[in-house]
């Protein structure tokens, strides 16, 4: 069942964009953050969410990413699109991932 995205999920969204965008974002994007509806989690139990009609079925690009900190663990933090819409926030690390803090979100030069 579809669902609003968190605030958490909106920071966690909104920082990777700043810290970690593979090229430019348009600065339309971040007020649109808020609408999102999560259609998909990942099946491990990790904090990955999709959006959009195709869920976890979605096929993108690659729009930003950066490591962060997650239980204590170095991870990163994947944000997919398909088009010019976001379809994805994925979380990379070991076992079943918890979304990361805010401030722990950086670029890969500051590893």
């Amino acid at each position: 069942m579809p669902r609003q995205i968190s605030p958490s999920e909106v920071a966690v969204l909104e920082r990777t964009l700043q810290v970690g965008a593979i090229g430019a974002i348009e600065p339309s994007i971040f007020p649109s953050l808020r609408s999102l509806q999560v259609t998909a989690n990942c099946k491990c139990g990790c904090a990955t969410v999709w959006f959009g009609p195709k869920g976890d079925a979605a096929n993108g690009r690659i729009l930003a990413e950066a490591l962060a900190t997650s239980n204590g663990q170095n991870i990163s933090v994947i944000v997919w699109a398909e088009g010019t819409a976001i379809i994805g926030l994925e979380v990379v690390g070991p076992g079943s991932m918890p979304l990361p803090e805010v401030a722990t979100v950086r670029n890969y030069s500051e590893a």
